[in-house]
């Protein structure tokens, strides 16, 4: 029984230590496929990872980010808009932004949205995150511009 105690005592100290070697990075992305624009500059913290994504469906079309994986307790504040044109942009900025939501602290495994109306009207949309983990700096994920039908159904990535 002395040698199980202390063979779990040194399993237990090598994965703590591990753990703790970890807990010094973060990584955010985008889920859809497309590739993900990134501002602002990376500082050491906590290990959290958080996804966007955008989907749509019954004349809606909505971004969602997901806190998919925190290490240690740390406060995620989350700002998720949705911006959409009748005209093709590549970037968020010339689009109109129809929707927002945001959270003072998104917890492992939860999500937040925001939704808008296509208007039954084919329409361009892109879903931007803004986010800032504990004292660290604002930083902001992006998808890429994407189509939805006037039914809110996905069509293809421009």
């Amino acid at each position: 029984m002395t040698k199980i105690k202390k063979l779990s005592i040194i399993i237990f100290t090598i994965l703590a230590c591990c753990l703790l070697s970890l807990g010094m990075s973060t990584t955010a992305f985008a889920s859809t496929g497309n590739e993900t624009e990134t501002e602002g500059e990376a500082t050491p913290r906590l290990f959290t990872s958080l996804s966007l994504s955008i989907d749509g469906g019954n004349g809606q079309v909505w971004a969602t980010v997901r806190n998919d994986f925190t290490l240690f307790p740390s406060t995620v504040i989350v700002i998720v808009e949705l911006y959409s044109s009748t005209t093709y942009y590549e970037s968020y900025t010339n689009m109109d932004l129809v929707s927002k939501n945001n959270i003072d602290d998104l917890n492992i495994y939860q999500s937040i949205s925001t939704y808008a109306s296509t208007g039954g009207v084919q329409k361009y949309w892109h879903a931007r995150m803004r986010y800032k983990i504990d004292s660290g700096a604002w930083e902001t994920k992006t998808t890429g511009t994407l189509t939805f039908d006037a039914n809110g159904n996905y069509i293809g990535y421009n």
